[in-house]
């Protein structure tokens, strides 16, 4: 296998599987047209998988007063002695809890599913949303992702973290879609209503957000930068939508709306 590296051309196999002789003689080809330098090591085995492990650092969610309320880790990582266990399987979707978009959407949405809510989790990602709301709880947790491969993912660690009979029973429930997908479902179906996505996605689908939501309840929001908080907040107002929070965390921000009652 060859690898571009700067101005040198890496190139490697398996002990014993490379022609070194032939490798040796097209160097000397090249060499009289071109300058070459070339150096040659043998790399002892290494378990590769094992230091990706190791690498691979779980995430602790604090509560505000910085007791340890949520970790999320790997399957390989020891269990938590305290605090929701939450195990991500990490593959190519977004959101092991390690951006500070995930980890504030976690830290902010736990106060909110100690109780029975109709949860919704736009653009799911590896499920760690959905999954922490049905630990938690919830009644029921629609997650949709754009991409397949997402959906997938996020079935698989739903049944990682014991949720195998919510998923049989559809009080959990994954499926693909982008926000058109939102149209099926009834106003004020919602108590709670996740989405950790692009900031024109939420500024496209905050009316069915806001349709989606029941009177007091809560919106959050985050995948974005803090100098776009002030844009997508006049969005949420402009939908009938008040801001309750602002999170910042490493430049990301996370907002908390919320659908005030319509009671007189």
């Amino acid at each position: 296998m060859f690898e571009p590296e700067g101005n040198c051309l890496v190139a490697h196999g398996v002990l014993g599987e490379v022609d070194t002789d032939l490798g040796l003689a097209l160097v000397e080809e090249i060499r009289a047209f071109a300058e070459v330098a070339l150096e040659q090591e043998v790399v002892a085995e290494e378990n590769w998988n094992a230091q990706w492990e190791g690498d691979y650092p779980l995430v602790e969610v604090l509560a505000p007063d910085g007791r340890l309320a949520c970790t999320v880790r790997a399957p390989f990582h020891e269990s938590p002695s305290v605090g929701l266990d939450v195990v991500i399987a990490p593959q190519m979707s977004f959101g092991t809890g390690h951006h500070a978009t995930t980890y504030m959407m976690i830290a902010a949405m736990l106060p909110l599913v100690r109780m029975p809510r109709s949860v919704l989790d736009m653009g799911c990602g590896t499920g760690v949303l959905a999954v922490v709301a049905a630990l938690c709880g919830s009644a029921r947790v629609v997650g949709i992702d754009i991409e397949a491969a997402a959906v997938d993912n996020s079935t698989e660690n739903a049944r990682l973290n014991g949720l195998g009979d919510a998923l049989a029973t559809g009080t959990l429930a994954f499926s693909c879609g982008d926000g058109t997908a939102l149209a099926g479902f009834e106003d004020g179906l919602f108590d709670l209503v996740l989405a950790n996505i692009h900031k024109n996605v939420h500024a496209a689908d905050m009316p069915s957000y806001s349709r989606l939501l029941c009177d007091e309840g809560d919106l959050l929001l985050s995948g974005f930068f803090e100098g776009d908080v002030s844009g997508l907040t006049a969005t949420a107002v402009a939908h009938g939508l008040i801001v309750r929070e602002v999170h910042v965390r490493e430049g990301w921000a996370c907002i908390h709306c919320g659908k005030p009652s319509r009671k007189l």
